[in-house]
């Protein structure tokens, strides 16, 4: 995936009544940031916390293939994201510890390893060391020429990789979903796009229930459960129909019976902007475009979301009524994930 360009583009012009209550829908602007309406002049800072921890999509698996070389931009760094001869997904950081090149720009991978375009250095995906230096004959390599390396798994039909801000090991794991793997459903329809917002400020709206009436227009304020387990919360409505169940931030798989099976991720580019990816299927017995619907639905639903995210700020403490108490644990719960300064934590 190539580094994206964070500069946000030129607002675009804002009614001077914009429609609310409830928000229009228009799928368009997933994948048109032009479209969207922003009236921020400063948009950047708006959060106070820094990248989160966690595991986030990098690449779809069909994307990525033996010996593929791609520059990622994820967690405010440059990084180069690369499968080796063996199949196996790396992410290390982008630029060779030795003079600073981009691996990824002429870098050429060997076994699980990738070389270096500008000296030739090899470093392993898997930590980071540098493992050759193919032009003078000492052997000793100091420790700092390693480059670091990001745990990578692959499940779900993509790519992962875990992001630590102090560097710490992975403290959960990335369910498996099955429904994407069973012949009785299809295909995975997959929805991405980018959004100049936070994994935290995304997560929030599943337990903000207010915001379904005003914003989605339903009828009423839904009734659901909320519960949180350590990494693991789950929020069920419908009556069971709808279960929700979030890993970390930025990783939920949600459930409609009947319907449809979705995994959302939202992975950090920075501290101010995510790229989303929405994977969809559906049971066969709905019809071969099943999964495509779903997907349709849950867009046109999520554009109405859009708006709102994109020039709000973050108000802490809010203003909460005695109705919104999830709110508050919401953000406790989100704490875990945070690697804060000393002073903070």
């Amino acid at each position: 995936m190539p580094a994206p360009d964070l500069d946000l583009p030129a607002p675009a012009p804002v009614p001077r009544n914009l429609p609310g209550l409830p928000m229009p829908q228009n799928p368009d602007l997933l994948f048109d940031p032009g479209l969207r309406p922003r009236v921020l002049r400063k948009a950047e800072g708006r959060f106070p916390f820094p990248v989160p921890n966690g595991w986030f999509i990098v690449a779809a698996s069909a994307d990525l293939a033996p010996g593929d070389v791609r520059p990622l931009y994820a967690f405010g760094r440059e990084l180069v994201l690369f499968r080796g001869t063996d199949g196996v997904p790396h992410v290390l950081d982008a630029h060779c510890s030795h003079l600073g090149a981009h691996l990824a720009v002429g870098g050429q991978v060997e076994e699980s390893c990738i070389r270096c375009p500008f000296h030739g250095w090899k470093f392993d995906g898997t930590s980071g060391q540098c493992v050759d230096v193919p032009y003078d004959d000492v052997e000793y390599v100091p420790a700092r020429a390693s480059m670091r390396a990001f745990p990578t798994i692959e499940r779900n039909q993509m790519v992962w990789a875990w992001h630590h801000l102090e560097g710490g090991e992975p403290f959960y794991d990335v369910p498996a979903v099955p429904e994407f793997d069973d012949p009785d459903w299809l295909p995975i329809v997959v929805r991405e796009f980018p959004i100049a917002t936070c994994c935290q400020e995304m997560a929030e709206n599943n337990v903000d229930r207010a915001h379904f009436k005003f914003v989605h227009g339903t009828d009423s304020i839904p009734e659901e459960e909320f519960h949180v387990d350590g990494h693991y919360k789950k929020t069920v409505g419908g009556g069971g129909t709808f279960v929700r169940e979030g890993y970390g931030l930025g990783l939920g798989v949600l459930r409609v019976e009947g319907m449809t099976t979705f995994v959302s991720s939202t992975t950090p580019l920075d501290e101010d902007n995510v790229h989303v990816r929405w994977i969809f299927t559906a049971p066969r017995s709905l019809g071969p475009n099943a999964a495509e619907e779903a997907a349709d639905l849950f867009c046109r639903g999520l554009s109405q979301d859009i708006p709102i995210w994109e020039n709000k700020i973050y108000k802490e403490p809010p203003v909460l009524r005695p109705s919104e108490k999830e709110v508050s644990e919401h953000r406790r719960w989100c704490r875990q994930f945070y690697s804060f300064p000393k002073e903070q934590s």
